[in-house]
């Protein structure tokens, strides 16, 4: 009997995973909003790959994330990083304070556990926290024009920098209207069509570089470690670290209330164009080709264009994408 219920239970995860996503529940989930709170609001990003300290996949996979994850962990991820990934958080929801922010908003931002990685008990009681997957917008969930700043800490490069663990989505490149993006970019040009602007990028040295020259509006980059190989950097001390952020997050917000950051923004329409990873099988490729909401065109192998004069539109495609590659 209790094979059975194993066997049922199994069978029933495998149902639900294969199911067709409901268009009234993706609309619905896509019109919810985080709940308004009073004084100035800060919208705070947390990858992993970038934080300090880390340089390995096992550092920051939880094993579950799909079929080719579930050698890629260790006691560590669970142990330790997860713990510093959120005192990380902990150091910038403190700086930022200190300068008069009054709200908090965090999104988990690292696909790792499925975007589950901060960890709740211990995260700074004042701040609202987004996760799980899968959720619109991926990285900026319940992002809006009432927030006054956006933050990322521990980003990482994108695909094809010599950056630690460098990436970008599901991509082995991406465009805008020919402009390359990382995953800062590409989420700091959804929130400048919010009038919202990226005020705080910590990472390694080669992401806070190429955001510069992708963004150009002068924030606060915290370099947290120097890569000196794909898996291997030099790295500050974890209270360092968080000193480091505390102290910048605080300027960050302070200059953010002078006016000094302006939103990214783009020409429009917006032509997108991205390679997915060529190390995905073939069905992943045909999954994107199949997602029939964006009108895809495909022009390669595992090439494809999207026109579009909505950012936000260009996110729901990374949602779409990142669930054809996560389940």
């Amino acid at each position: 009997m209790r094979r059975l219920l194993v066997l049922g239970l199994v069978c029933l995860s495998a149902a639900l995973h294969a199911q067709a996503p409901n268009p009234a529940h993706t609309a619905l989930y896509r019109a919810k909003q985080l709940p308004h709170e009073a004084g100035f609001r800060v919208f705070i990003v947390p990858d992993m790959e970038g934080m300090g300290s880390a340089v390995d996949i096992r550092e920051v996979i939880a094993g579950n994330e799909g079929e080719r994850y579930k050698t890629l962990t260790s006691v560590d991820y669970w142990d330790r990083f997860r713990g510093l990934l959120t005192r990380e958080v902990n150091a910038t929801i403190r700086g930022a304070r200190q300068a008069g922010a009054r709200s908090f908003a965090v999104n988990e931002g690292h696909g790792g556990n499925l975007f589950a990685n901060v960890l709740p008990w211990e995260l700074d009681s004042s701040a609202i926290l987004v996760r799980g997957f899968p959720k619109p917008l991926v990285m900026i969930t319940g992002l809006d024009s009432t927030f006054g700043t956006l933050m990322f800490t521990g980003a990482h490069a994108n695909a094809g920098s010599p950056g630690v663990l460098a990436h970008n989505f599901a991509f082995d490149s991406f465009t805008v209207n020919g402009k390359r993006l990382n995953e800062v970019g590409i989420n700091a040009l959804m929130a400048g069509e919010m009038g919202v602007s990226v005020s705080l990028v910590s990472g390694d040295d080669v992401l806070i570089e190429e955001t510069r020259e992708m963004l150009g509006n002068g924030f606060i980059g915290v370099v947290v470690k120097q890569a000196v190989g794909r898996s291997a950097a030099i790295t500050y001390s974890p209270a360092k670290v968080r000193r480091m952020l505390q102290t910048a997050a605080a300027e960050a917000v302070r200059r953010e209330l002078r006016g000094d950051f302006k939103p990214l923004t783009m020409e429009r329409p917006y032509r997108v164009d991205f390679k997915l990873r060529q190390s995905y099988p073939d069905s992943i490729v045909k999954g994107v080709a199949e997602l029939s909401e964006f009108k895809l065109e495909k022009t390669g192998d595992r090439s494809f264009r999207f026109v579009t004069d909505s950012a936000r539109q260009m996110g729901y495609l990374l949602d779409a994408i990142e669930e054809v590659v996560l389940r």
